[in-house]
């Protein structure tokens, strides 16, 4: 905060321009009303002044947000509350804040005049707004507080922030589905198709008996047999699989992908397959987590969406190939569970969404 006290020019130059009419008016009349007016006025002054420096470090900002999520497209509502504990006088208050999208780049800046009331202080209601995917930083970048007269005012500068996640639109990966369903080229795809049903070498398909869980009844294949069959587990462990989002220039398809990431991911935990997540970071930087349950997930997601998504289409397939030439790995696509399996004997590619 800056502390000391500025003039505001329009305030000023207002103040002046008053103050010589009425001295000029006094001199030509000489009436007594006018000299208590110019008294009055250097008294104004004087006491709007001390009032703002006796207030300079208490007036404080505070922004509201209702969650830590939302969906993109959601409007949110946000509140920055600015409280005055002086209760003597009231000031104009003008506040300059900025919504980023830390995924996206982009920027927006508003400014609203408010007006703090003695001993109480106002509260700024605003709706938030994204229209794409990406963690949402709103800060108060500068707080101007202006004396009645508004002849100065004192600048206060990054008095605080909020940060709220505004995710993509996700599909459910959890039901009947098999990965192999719709990852092109997973290992027992072409199985899956020879004998029309979903390949799964971990489960053993089985009549039903009494006891067994609903979660565990294969619905297509009962339709199919006329009886309820079901799928149980025959092996609690899983190979990891790796997966690697693509993320390029485009926002629009850069939030596609990020839909199908958690949803295909959300699939392949539901089955119990450990994920190696890969990503361009800062700088370019592949980065790396190690995913068995949703919570890692999560976390995942919010550090991907909490720093610049905007890369170099093609450039993450190149620089995969290079740091694990041995790594097979599972490459994102747009669309609901999309993904394309690039296996390590395979060249690892450019492939256009």
């Amino acid at each position: 905060m800056d502390k000391r006290l500025r003039l505001n020019a329009e305030g000023t130059i207002g103040f002046f321009a008053v103050s010589v009419i009425i001295f000029w008016m006094w001199r030509f009349f000489r009436s007594y009303f006018l000299f208590v007016a110019i008294l009055l006025m250097i008294a104004g002054g004087i006491i709007s002044a001390v009032c703002l420096w006796a207030v300079q470090e208490k007036i404080q900002a505070e922004i509201v947000l209702p969650s830590h999520r939302m969906g993109k497209n959601a409007d949110v509502p946000v509140d920055i509350r600015l409280t005055n504990p002086l209760r003597l006088a009231g000031f104009a208050i003008d506040v300059t804040y900025r919504c980023e999208n830390l995924f996206t780049g982009s920027v927006e800046k508003k400014r609203e005049k408010l007006w703090a009331s003695p001993g109480k202080g106002e509260k700024l209601h605003r709706l938030l707004n994204s229209r794409h995917a990406g963690r949402l930083k709103v800060s108060v970048e500068e707080c101007r507080v202006y004396d009645f007269l508004h002849i100065f005012y004192l600048a206060y500068r990054e008095m605080g922030d909020a940060e709220i996640l505004a995710c993509p639109a996700f599909s459910d990966g959890e039901g009947e589905v098999e990965p192999c369903s719709y990852i092109e080229g997973f290992p027992g795809e072409n199985e899956s198709r020879k004998r029309g049903v979903e390949f799964n070498p971990d489960y053993e398909i089985r009549e039903y008996s009494a006891g067994d869980e609903l979660k565990n009844i294969h619905w297509k294949l009962s339709a199919k047999q006329g009886e309820m069959m079901v799928r149980e587990r025959l092996s609690a462990g899983r190979e990891k699989i790796n997966v690697l989002l693509p993320l390029g220039d485009n926002l629009d398809e850069n939030d596609a992908l990020v839909e199908s990431l958690y949803s295909m991911c959300r699939l392949l935990l539901f089955r119990e397959y450990p994920i190696q997540l890969f990503w361009q970071g800062v700088n370019e930087e592949l980065c790396s987590r190690y995913i068995v349950e949703s919570g890692e997930l999560e976390n995942a997601l919010g550090e991907i969406l909490s720093t610049d998504g905007r890369h170099v289409p093609g450039s993450a397939e190149e620089q995969m190939a290079a740091e694990h030439p041995s790594e097979s790995c599972i490459l994102v696509k747009t669309g609901v569970f999309r993904g394309v399996y690039i296996s390590c004997q395979q060249e690892s590619r450019r492939l256009d969404f």
